[in-house]
């Protein structure tokens, strides 16, 4: 029977995969054609749309909770958690706001992907190089300055646990400097749909939650390392709470039954 199990499990991961990558590299060409003469900023809404269909043919649901507590018209330091490769399609897609966002240096020399990350913005940044790290900070920096939200993973890396795993200091140099709110986001859900090492695609739904914005005028006297804590702090409760509302929803049918006896 388990045998069984996984083989079908396997068929339904291999017909997601082809699914996923036939739409990446369809959506994916025509972004790097359009900005050949379009700035991508013009036409970041596409771009979403195509992030969001992506996940569609992966079979994932993605769901947005808290959306409500972010403005249109600020400009946010967006962190999230780091789960797994298809965290970007999920943050660019269903993040309500216009951004760019800070990635491995590694991933601008992946085949196609990096030519689009590298052609609508994406700042690269190096995990072992300390003088260009602090080059990129500087240049996410500026586009803060100019209005432009950034995104960056705090984790540096992808999750092994489907746990937080400790921030990186840099990360928060940039939030005590950048003058701009933090907004804390957690993706709930997406390890069980995939994670780090397995290339296994359990199809599914899973949740995007934003938390409300933390005003930089609550961290521009803090140290460092205390931003770093407050971050931590948000994001880990904002899953602690999707995670007993799911509960709680869960158990409504059987607690009604239960009263009715």
């Amino acid at each position: 029977m388990k045998v069984l199990k996984n083989i079908v499990q396997g068929i339904i991961s291999l017909t997601a995969w082809i699914s996923g990558v036939t739409t990446f590299a369809v959506a994916g060409s025509v972004v790097l054609v359009a900005s050949l003469f379009i700035d991508p900023r013009r036409f970041d809404r596409l771009i979403k749309a195509a992030c969001r269909l992506i996940m569609r043919a992966l079979f994932v649901r993605v769901s947005v909770t808290g959306a409500q507590h972010l403005d249109p018209q600020r400009t946010y330091l967006f962190m999230s958690n780091h789960v797994n490769l298809f965290d970007v399609f999920v943050l660019y897609g269903h993040v309500p706001h216009s951004f760019r966002g800070v990635e491995l240096e590694d991933h601008f020399s992946w085949f196609f992907y990096g030519r689009i990350i590298k052609a609508i913005g994406m700042i690269p940044i190096s995990q072992t190089r300390a003088r260009s790290a602090l080059k990129s900070l500087e240049k996410a920096q500026q586009a803060l300055d100019a209005g432009t939200s950034i995104l960056i993973l705090p984790e540096g890396g992808r999750t092994l646990t489907g746990r937080l795993a400790p921030f990186k200091r840099g990360t928060f140099y940039l939030a005590k400097a950048g003058r701009v709110d933090v907004a804390p986001m957690m993706m709930i859900d997406a390890f069980r749909i995939n994670r780090k090492g397995s290339l296994l695609i359990r199809p599914g739904r899973m949740t995007l939650a934003v938390a409300p914005p933390i005003p930089y005028d609550e961290i521009k006297e803090l140290p460092v390392e205390a931003i770093k804590a407050l971050v931590f702090e948000r994001m880990a409760a904002l899953s602690e709470e999707e995670r007993k509302q799911a509960q709680t929803v869960a158990c409504r049918p059987v607690c009604a039954a239960s009263e009715g006896l």
